[in-house]
């Protein structure tokens, strides 16, 4: 009994490590594709990340995503204890209803854009949650649609 308690232990320690591995794996990655974009041809490891940054379940759920702060600007729903700024957020709906829908659609996207849609969309510090969100939001939501076009 206490072996098999000390395996799953083990199991589940060497389960945590593989994790943090990748996720730090994935940061790296994720640094080379951002940095620099025009020579990802050249890294076997940012190629592997770009594939996952823009496959389909991973730009379906940053579009649910956008989608869901689209949803959370509307002003019948009630405010949350998000700090999204929803004033700011709703004079740039539209172009969040495009990034939605350019995540959404069949068409190809590069993984730099999908790095800078999430990173848009889940960064308390960035343009949807900032107090200069008036000013930064629609010039951020533009720079992420362009750089979505390969």
């Amino acid at each position: 009994m206490i072996a098999a308690a000390a395996f799953a232990g083990a199991g589940g320690l060497r389960a945590l490590h593989a994790r943090h591995e990748l996720a730090v794996v994935r940061r790296s990655a994720e640094r080379l594709i951002a940095q620099e974009p025009h020579s990802v041809e050249t890294s076997l490891l940012a190629r592997w990340r770009s594939a996952e940054l823009t496959a389909p379940a991973s730009r379906a759920a940053l579009a649910r995503e956008a989608t869901r702060v689209v949803r959370l600007l509307d002003p019948a729903s009630l405010p949350t204890a998000s700090p999204l700024r929803r004033v700011a957020g709703r004079r740039s709906e539209d172009l969040l209803s495009q990034l939605a829908a350019r995540l959404a659609d069949d068409k190809p996207v590069t993984a730099r854009g999908v790095l800078l849609a999430r990173q848009l969309l889940q960064d308390p510090a960035g343009p949807l949650y900032s107090d200069e969100s008036e000013h930064l939001l629609p010039h951020a939501l533009k720079r992420v649609l362009w750089v979505l076009e390969p």
